[in-house]
């Protein structure tokens, strides 16, 4: 209480799991490998889950050897996640989340530990609710390919949970956006970056990406008329030697169509100096303004690509 109001409490600390386990059942299968990403952050290998079947382990790849070598007792590794969750109440992010539920509940009514108090998010069900778009697939690598989330291979707990734990900041961005706008959204800018560090493959990366997102964003607004700049100046090469003027050209266009519209979306963590311009002019013009995370750059040359599906 604070001169008599009511401070609300912070919300639980959200965390994302995943297992890759023998099987599908929780009765009578076992976790192999636990990936925990948020606040404290925990990952390790079950060695006495027995082996995997042959369907699991054409998912996973993870052979009893490699657990026999590398894991602890399962006791261990439940104790050591649920040291990271802590005794107070948590959000617990999964993609699929009655698969991750099921096998913890089971693994602990085993051992006779208690859980924490959990609320269960599930990032599946949250993009089936947010996106009517018809076609876009809603698994974790065909989501992380629509919201331009770079990552390494998959089908490994430790990188799950991390692409779950960015996916779940995506989704809950986006569901902000639809909130605030609703279905009076009418004409809608989306504003991300273009030029990047000039070059041809920056240019490229970013127009396909917010192609990408624009899908999304049409399937998350189905009320919204959409103005895309990337895709109306796609025409437009700023690596060339006449580079400013066309970009001079372009923004000025893209100016005049956004004094045209009603909301201004902002897709990227650090808008870039046009996003920065469009910005400065939908507050003047006294618009709507909404944030969204945008799409990761470019990886580094030498970098591991991402393994992204459509």
């Amino acid at each position: 209480m604070l001169g008599g109001m009511t401070i609300p409490a912070p919300p639980p600390p959200l965390f994302a799991l995943d297992f890759e386990t023998t099987g599908l059942s929780p009765r009578f299968d076992r976790v192999l490998e636990v990936g925990l990403a948020g606040p404290r952050p925990f990952r390790a290998l079950v060695r006495d889950a027995g082996p995997a079947s042959a369907a699991a382990l054409a998912v996973h790849g993870i052979t009893e050897a490699e657990a026999l070598g590398d894991g602890l007792p399962g006791l261990a590794v439940l104790e050591g996640l649920l040291e990271a969750l802590g005794d107070g109440p948590v959000r617990l992010a999964a993609h699929s989340a009655g698969f991750e539920r099921g096998f913890l509940e089971a693994w602990a009514a085993r051992h006779g530990l208690a859980l924490p108090p959990i609320q269960w998010v599930c990032t599946l069900e949250l993009a089936r609710g947010q996106c009517a778009y018809p076609g876009i697939g809603k698994g974790l690598e065909a989501l992380a390919w629509r919201f331009g989330l770079e990552h390494g291979p998959l089908h490994r707990a430790p990188a799950d949970a991390e692409l779950t734990l960015r996916l779940h900041g995506q989704l809950e961005a986006w569901a902000a956006v639809a909130g605030a706008l609703g279905g009076r959204a009418g004409l809608v800018y989306l504003a991300g970056p273009v030029r990047g560090d000039g070059s041809r493959a920056a240019q490229r990366h970013n127009l396909e990406r917010m192609l990408r997102l624009a899908q999304w964003v049409q399937g998350a607004l189905p009320e919204a008329s959409l103005f895309v700049p990337h895709g109306n100046f796609a025409f437009l090469d700023e690596s060339e030697q006449p580079g400013p003027w066309v970009r001079d050209r372009a923004m000025r266009g893209c100016e005049r169509m956004l004094s045209r519209c009603d909301a201004l979306v902002l897709c990227a963590r650090d808008p870039s100096p046009g996003m920065l311009r469009e910005w400065a002019l939908a507050r003047e013009l006294g618009l709507a303004v909404c944030h969204a995370p945008g799409w990761d750059p470019p990886p580094q040359a030498g970098a591991e690509p991402g393994h992204g599906a459509a």
